[in-house]
């Protein structure tokens, strides 16, 4: 009997906390949030682009939903739009069911969508989160580009290095031995180097798995992440790149969070969850307090030394004239275009580089050994 009572007890409650406001949503989103796996970005793309052209085309939202979710491959993401259309289906807005899944769409995202959804012009919004997606997508594949190529001659340069170190170096090891007083220095640092690998390459193993982790603890770390922010916006050959990037996701994402008439401290507020560089999260932090006590907007502009002076005139123009949002959009847009003729440069320079330094190295260690062997030949005769 005390087992029986205790059951329907328990069931009472479970009852009662499903009746609960949201009870649903949350442990839904909490649930497929702890164990979701990755969502691609392409995925995301093809997810607000479908979305946008069914409604476009007088889809109901919960049809939408539905039809996309058996389209989607990604089992995690299928689980995410499946719970989402439970909680549309219940009667709640779409932004509200997105904002259950934080690790698929982010404030921006869902900022943007709750802003198109009050004033009427979802479609609108659904288009240009796909642009967005779309830009920041292509920016992270022009770096990968033009960082791939040095990246994989830096490796095949390094196994090249400690091949030659560990199995030809020390076979003319032999003709060296005795004769080290007229060895130029650069190989009998080299011989000492081969020895020590050969000897000891359990520590250059551990040492080496030691730095990486420390550097990835370091980059973590509070005090990496402000010494990584910093370098990013003040390092003589990136930071006018860098700078550039992280103005255009500023002005990109606050222009369309503004078009979406949503207000500019919320607006701001949005924009700063998303940037990840420190020093521009406290510029966004002096806008946020300049606009509260009444200033001007473009006022903490003028001060920032990390935005460009043609930003800085625009905004300013922008402000006074009462198209700020679409001020911002088209300097993104500007920007987009240079950082991306910027990073072109940046690869062809890259690549050329990268095979001097490696060719110089190579060519160090080889004429070291081949050298000495012809003075030791020299001598001999």
């Amino acid at each position: 009997m005390a087992i029986s009572f205790n059951h329907k007890r328990s069931s009472a409650a479970s009852k009662s906390l499903k009746a609960l406001p949201g009870f649903g949503t949350t442990l839904r989103g909490g649930i497929i949030s702890f164990f979701a796996g990755p969502v691609k970005p392409g995925e995301l793309i093809f997810f607000t682009s479908q979305l946008s052209l069914m409604l476009e085309i007088g889809t109901p939202l919960n049809s939408a939903l539905k039809a996309i979710g058996n389209q989607t491959e990604n089992e995690t993401f299928k689980a995410v739009i499946h719970a989402m259309l439970l909680d549309v289906e219940e009667g709640r807005q779409l932004s509200d069911a997105m904002k259950q899944h934080p690790r698929v769409f982010d404030n921006v995202f869902v900022g943007m969508i709750k802003g198109g959804e009050s004033g009427g012009f979802l479609t609108n919004i659904l288009n240009r989160l796909v642009e967005a997606q779309e830009k920041r997508q292509a920016l992270k594949t022009q770096l990968r580009t033009a960082l791939t190529y040095p990246a994989f001659l830096s490796i095949i340069g390094f196994f090249v290095i400690v091949f030659i170190m560990v199995s030809v170096l020390p076979k003319f090891t032999v003709f060296f031995e005795g004769k080290e007083s007229i060895l130029p220095f650069t190989t009998r640092f080299l011989m000492t180097i081969s020895v020590s690998i050969q000897k000891f390459w359990w520590v250059y193993i551990l040492c080496s798995a030691g730095l990486v982790i420390s550097l990835k603890f370091f980059k973590e770390s509070r005090t990496g992440r402000i010494l990584m922010d910093r370098f990013f916006v003040s390092a003589p050959l990136i930071a006018g790149l860098s700078n550039k990037i992280y103005t255009c996701d500023l002005l990109r994402t606050l222009g369309n969070l503004m078009e979406s008439h949503i207000s500019l401290l919320e607006a701001l507020e949005v924009t700063r969850s998303s940037i990840r560089n420190q020093y521009f999260r406290d510029f966004v932090n002096r806008i946020m307090e300049h606009v509260r006590q009444g200033g001007r907007f473009s006022r903490p502009f003028a001060a920032y030394p990390y935005v460009l002076e043609t930003v800085k005139q625009m905004v300013a123009t922008g402000e006074e004239t009462g198209n700020l949002p679409k001020v911002m959009l088209r300097l993104a847009r500007f920007y987009d275009t240079e950082v991306e003729q910027e990073l072109k440069t940046l690869s062809a320079l890259i690549e050329p580089m990268a095979l001097i330094v490696m060719g110089a190295v190579v060519a160090v260690i080889v004429s070291s050994i081949i050298l000495p062997l012809f003075k030791l030949s020299q001598m001999l005769h």
